[in-house]
């Protein structure tokens, strides 16, 4: 079954939902800065585990929202942002849309750090307002346990499991030549700096740099993205109780 919702006619969605199917995958991300990776990492790894996971949650997956709240990486050449006013605003009319269409249940697949207060406080309005069932995943932190069994380390932005998860998805998307290890910033909590002195970031000491292996790469995706499937089955069948 075509799973794309822009791969379909307005009569086929009226023929299979909500009867057929009730589910709809948003993925989220932002264009910035991603180290050796490419600029869209924030949005190709949302869509790959949208599109692995699809068949199973018998869910179709939305048009990606590419651009996003970026704001310490916003002067690295070729990021993008948007305000979080007009961000919030758009993903709301966005998630209510997906509501008059009658899904059931909305899950934003979020690639960005950035988004999260505005994804939060967009879903819940929408919840709020119409008593739709959405969910906000940040796959990243969901994975992060996987992240660490896999690598033996913590991950982080542009870092070892984010380079990891591109290099599934396409290697030539990532660049080791272009790797420095001077691009990554240990991120300190007791400063917010604008713009953050490196594209990598990484969150424990000594941990997190990109390793470029492809072979380990490719097993951990399909990990990452079983681990977010598994949550958002659960949580669906949890809804089931409020009906």
């Amino acid at each position: 079954m075509q799973r794309e919702l822009k791969k379909l006619t307005w009569t086929k969605i009226k023929n299979i939902v909500p009867d057929q199917l009730n589910t709809i995958l948003l993925p989220v991300g932002t264009i910035e800065a991603h180290g050796a990776a490419a600029l869209g990492t924030d949005v190709l790894i949302p869509e790959a585990i949208a599109e692995s996971q699809a068949e199973r949650l018998k869910a179709l997956i939305a048009p990606t929202v590419n651009y996003g709240v970026t704001r310490s990486l916003y002067r690295y050449p070729g990021s993008s942002t948007i305000q979080p006013c007009n961000f919030t605003a758009y993903i709301i009319d966005v998630l209510n849309s997906y509501v008059d269409s009658r899904f059931k249940n909305i899950i934003v697949l979020n690639g960005h750090g950035g988004n999260n207060d505005a994804l939060k406080e967009a879903a819940a309005e929408v919840h709020y307002r119409h008593r739709a069932n959405i969910a906000v995943i940040h796959w990243w932190q969901l994975a992060a346990d996987v992240t660490r069994d896999h690598f033996g380390q913590a991950g982080g932005h542009a870092g070892i499991d984010e380079t990891a998860a591109v290099q599934a998805i396409d290697p030539q998307l990532v660049d080791k030549n272009e790797y420095d290890e001077n691009m990554a910033y240990l991120v300190n909590r007791g400063a917010d700096v604008y713009p953050v002195p490196g594209s990598i970031l990484l969150y424990s000491e000594g941990e997190g740099f990109p390793n470029f292996d492809l072979e380990q790469a490719r097993l951990y995706l399909p990990k990452a993205a079983e681990v977010v499937g598994n949550f958002i089955i659960d949580i669906i069948e949890k809804w089931k109780q409020l009906d």
